[in-house]
């Protein structure tokens, strides 16, 4: 990218160089007399720049390349849901990754579709994949300029059937929850330090599902939740950016409001989440393998009479009833 630097001419008036060293293209240099003048002439080699490299890789560029490039992307680090959607790419660049994006057509992705649905995946499940690479070729469309259309957009969505509508009771939320506790204390398969076992999602889950089902926010709500919504004070919080794009508030009671306490024990510097993760500080653990175990442990992981298994979602149905 090119820089600007201010200078003092030899009159005593100030000027400003531009100068750009991009790879692949010849260093330029020049220098005007205002900062205006400046920035213009920036953005407009930037951007001749950038669709010149459009051009290079127009055509030739991969689907595996492009699902890397997604995934440095600022807009892939504000997903709340990068860990599946990481998962469903990952299975596209198994199968198809190796194709220039121009190659890969409605019918191509349309076949791979079926491949799922004869694996008996549900039409929710397919339409997650179909939606994973359909923002990767949106990404390639609008930011990267290395295809002209989206070739997702010619795939109906599957039909998603009913709702899950499975609640959990107090004797199985009882169960979930002690097993949750056995987990968090239980030594771990790979060794930890003490600050890498407190910052663990097994150790968290306890107080994440207890935050959960006493909130009836969705699973990546509390996941994400922040402590500047969070007031202890008036035993509120907010969740702000939901699914349903309006933002609402719940009232903190009795088990909700002693886990969040309890969280604000693991509170340290540069974390903004109420569940922060022992790898960083950028993004919150992930609670479904932990979660898994747990069902697993509590002896309820088998389907019930309408053949559902309980799921992390299933706490929100359970607090609202």
């Amino acid at each position: 990218m090119a820089t600007i630097t201010r200078r003092r001419r030899a009159d005593g008036k100030l000027a400003y160089r531009v100068q750009d060293r991009t790879t692949g293209f010849p260093s330029l240099s020049e220098t005007f007399p205002t900062l205006k003048a400046a920035r213009d002439y920036k953005r407009k080699i930037e951007a001749e720049r950038i669709s010149a490299q459009a051009g290079i890789r127009r055509g030739r560029q991969t689907l595996a390349e492009t699902i890397d490039d997604f995934k440095e992307s600022a807009d892939w680090r504000r997903r709340k849901s990068a860990n599946d959607t990481a998962r469903h790419l990952a299975w596209w660049s198994a199968r198809i990754g190796q194709l220039p994006l121009a190659k890969i057509t409605p019918d191509l992705i349309a076949d791979h579709l079926h491949t799922l649905e004869a694996q008996g995946r549900t039409g929710a499940t397919v339409n997650r994949y179909r939606s994973a690479l359909s923002r990767v070729f949106r990404y390639a469309v609008n930011t990267r300029r290395w295809t002209d259309h989206n070739p997702c957009s010619m795939i109906e969505r599957r039909p998603e059937g009913r709702r899950r509508e499975r609640v959990i009771t107090p004797d199985e939320w009882r169960r979930l929850l002690a097993a949750a506790r056995e987990l968090a204390k239980a030594e771990p398969k790979q060794r930890l330090s003490e600050s890498e076992r407190r910052y663990s999602p097994r150790a968290q889950l306890p107080n994440f599902l207890r935050v959960a089902y006493g909130t009836a926010a969705r699973k990546s709500d509390v996941a994400w939740l922040r402590w500047e919504y969070v007031d202890l004070g008036e035993k509120v919080v907010t969740f702000p950016d939901p699914k349903s794009g309006h933002g609402y508030s719940v009232p903190l009671i009795d088990d909700a409001l002693a886990a969040i306490q309890e969280q604000a024990e693991l509170r340290r510097d540069g974390c903004p989440f109420v569940f922060p993760s022992r790898k960083g500080n950028d993004r919150p653990p992930a609670f479904e393998k932990p979660f898994a175990a747990a069902r697993a442990l509590a002896g309820l992981d088998q389907p019930d009479a309408r053949g559902e298994v309980l799921t992390i979602h299933h706490l929100r149905h359970s607090a609202a009833t």
